[in-house]
């Protein structure tokens, strides 16, 4: 006789109940329900703009398609499986075990429980301790099960360590305290990615770009990477969370299948999502200049998944700051096809100035316009560029600059007016 194992999970947003999921191992599927209560509060909105308001149950496919891009992607719940004892087709069971933390502002607890009061309920780890937990990230992802309490989800295939961080101080948030920054090694097959995200996240800064704040700390004489998470903010010294969700999520689309070659987010459905959604001119004119400052830098993997939508409430949605952004074109081994395509331009090695004016015609904007921004940015980035790796090359000396620089040129000199 098969064993059915039925769950449910009650979904948090900002602190309140919005629904729950109904989960059966039948046939592993899971459907999201509002709850009645929210939806008749006047201050109701939807989790995202593709699971619409309404009563009754959201089909399998449509929940799962949004809660999976909560959770890391598949590589790393391999690797988490044997940790948790959970398959990694088993989509619920990771929500169960890692939701009390995840992007944005959701939490997911079993049903009935009440959630911890969320303050300031941490751990404070030394710098010894705080060193090997970064170091064992490759065979305890997350370090999930290092600490008890520490349940957190993170997206994005990249070891990381999800933290609150005070000036060098690491604290570990427990029982659903929202953290507060995100720790990364450098990437043991990419030498030096830590600097090379620094670098590339100040470059896109200097440049008049929104980024999320950022820095380098060192731990035990190694260098660590560390964002800020944009999806939190003070309020009277308490830290809270803001609802987010990035473009895989919007448009319905796994994140198994971020790239537009899989038939993942293209810039052409990102704009349209941002229209409909009614983000202003600005952002789509940001996201815009985001496309252009990746090809110059050389990054192939500004995907669906590295671009978000944040809640504001009151001041409505905007586009998040830009987030995980290096140079990939300095890795060999890393592919050159464009995340998204520029105006039909697959590869980084293949995309011309023309190609810029396409893609504005495709979403209704004059070319000109995006090739006066694409001028622009090509006229300040190599003189910011070489002022930047000047300057980090005294406290943070790296080969890896150089590199980014010779990028640079090359992809600035083939679009270039004239």
């Amino acid at each position: 006789m098969v064993n059915i194992r039925k769950g449910a999970l009650d979904v948090y947003l900002l602190g309140m109940k919005v629904g729950r999921i109904d989960y059966s191992s039948k046939k592993n599927e899971m459907c999201f329900t509002y709850d009645t209560k929210y939806l008749e509060s006047p201050e109701c909105f939807a989790l995202s703009h593709s699971l619409p308001l309404r009563s009754g149950p959201l089909d399998s496919p449509t929940t799962t398609v949004f809660f999976e891009n909560l959770l890391p992607p598949d590589e790393v719940r391999r690797r988490l499986g044997p940790v948790l004892h959970i398959s990694r087709h088993n989509i619920f069971g990771f929500l169960e075990a890692l939701g009390g933390d995840c992007a944005g502002a959701i939490s997911l607890w079993k049903e009935g429980a009440v959630p911890y009061e969320t303050g300031k309920n941490r751990v404070r780890l030394t710098e010894e301790q705080a060193y090997e937990a970064l170091k064992s990230l490759r065979k305890r992802p997350l370090y999930i099960n290092g600490v008890d309490g520490y349940r957190i989800s993170g997206s994005g295939a990249q070891d990381k360590l999800i933290v609150c961080l005070e000036g060098e101080s690491v604290f570990l948030p427990l029982f659903g305290t929202p953290s507060t920054h995100i720790l990364k090694p450098s990437a043991r097959d990419y030498p030096d990615s830590v600097f090379n995200e620094y670098f590339s996240m100040t470059l896109a800064a200097r440049l008049g770009l929104d980024v999320a704040q950022c820095g380098l700390v060192r731990l035990k004489g190694e260098a660590f990477y560390w964002t800020k998470r944009y999806d939190r903010e003070d309020v009277d010294g308490v830290t809270t969370r803001l609802h987010q969700e990035d473009f895989c999520q919007i448009l319905g689309i796994s994140g198994e299948l971020k790239y537009e070659s899989e038939g993942g987010p293209s810039f052409k459905s990102c704009m349209a999502a941002m229209s409909g959604m009614g983000l202003s001119l600005a952002d789509r004119l940001s996201f815009i200049d985001r496309m252009i400052f990746n090809y110059l830098i050389g990054n192939a993997d500004a995907h669906g998944k590295n671009a978000s939508v944040l809640y504001r409430g009151a001041q409505g949605r905007s586009l998040a700051p830009m987030y995980d952004v290096m140079s990939t074109a300095v890795y060999p081994n890393l592919s050159k096809t464009n995340a998204m395509y520029i105006g039909g331009a697959k590869g980084l090695g293949n995309t011309k100035r023309e190609n810029f004016a396409f893609m504005a015609q495709e979403v209704g904007m004059r070319g000109a316009l995006v090739l006066s921004r694409l001028d622009a940015m090509v006229s300040k980035i190599v003189p910011e560029a070489c002022a930047l790796a000047e300057t980090l090359s005294d406290c943070w000396p790296s080969g890896i600059y150089e590199k980014i620089l010779k990028v640079i040129r090359s992809q600035a000199g083939k679009v270039t007016n004239g």
